[in-house]
């Protein structure tokens, strides 16, 4: 299907008064998206009013529920096509709780395309950071394991690759070791830890699987340049 075709199908689609989007249209705005054809679903109207009355009493309620069911398809299509699911997932929930304080039709019209700006990006990102396969298994695998203890043998073991040339594969592609990737990744979460206020350089510590605080504190120093008491003043 052409990209005009495709972009009057998803015009038409959510024009129709379906009470639920057809499945053929997600299809379709994968089928876009894959193909990074991001300015096409943009730039065409995609008129949010279309489920006023069906999918909610209320035309203001039915337009946020369109977006919201919108949202959902693009995060899990986003994901498909590489962008990590806790990034996709972020911003899916922070636009369908920006969705809830919106007050007219052309301010959901607004943030549809903010969203759909903001997951160009990502995936344009995603695809400027592009990995072997082994390395994306291992940086998964460490994401999913922040908490507690995650050690380069770890690593290896559990995606099935030699730890050295695990180590061999991750310099050559991130210009790091393992090692470093992984304590770069607990400071970053430590940061944030702080940085809510809800706990205790300790208690951070501990959740990331430091037994030894005088070594959370070097790591978090390495990372961030400033020790953990420092960072939390700087915050305010």
């Amino acid at each position: 299907m052409r990209k005009e075709k495709a972009a009057d199908f998803m015009r038409e689609s959510l024009l129709s008064g379906y009470r639920h989007h057809p499945y053929a249209l997600e299809q379709e705005l994968s089928r876009l998206m894959e193909k990074g054809e991001w300015d096409s679903i943009i730039s065409d109207e995609l008129n949010l009013e279309t489920y006023a009355d069906i999918l909610a009493p209320d035309r203001l309620r039915a337009m946020k529920n369109s977006l919201i069911c919108l949202a959902a398809v693009i995060s899990r299509s986003a994901i498909d096509r590489g962008v990590p699911p806790e990034k996709s997932f972020a911003v899916s929930d922070f636009y369908i709780n920006e969705i809830e304080t919106q007050n007219s039709p052309g301010q959901l019209q607004q943030l549809l395309r903010q969203m759909l700006r903001e997951y160009s990006r990502l995936e344009q990102e995603t695809k400027k950071r592009a990995c072997s396969v082994p390395v994306g298994r291992a940086i998964l695998y460490i994401r999913e394991h922040l908490y507690g203890r995650c050690r380069v043998a770890d690593v290896a073991q559990a995606i099935g690759y030699n730890p050295q040339y695990l180590s061999v594969l991750f310099r050559q592609e991130l210009g790091q070791s393992p090692l470093e990737y992984i304590r770069e990744q607990k400071m970053k979460e430590a940061a944030g830890l702080l940085q809510s206020g809800n706990c205790t350089a300790a208690e951070a510590a501990q959740s990331l699987g430091y037994c030894n605080a005088s070594y959370f504190t070097k790591d978090f120093g390495r990372v961030l340049g400033m020790t953990p008491r420092e960072f939390r003043k700087k915050q305010g």
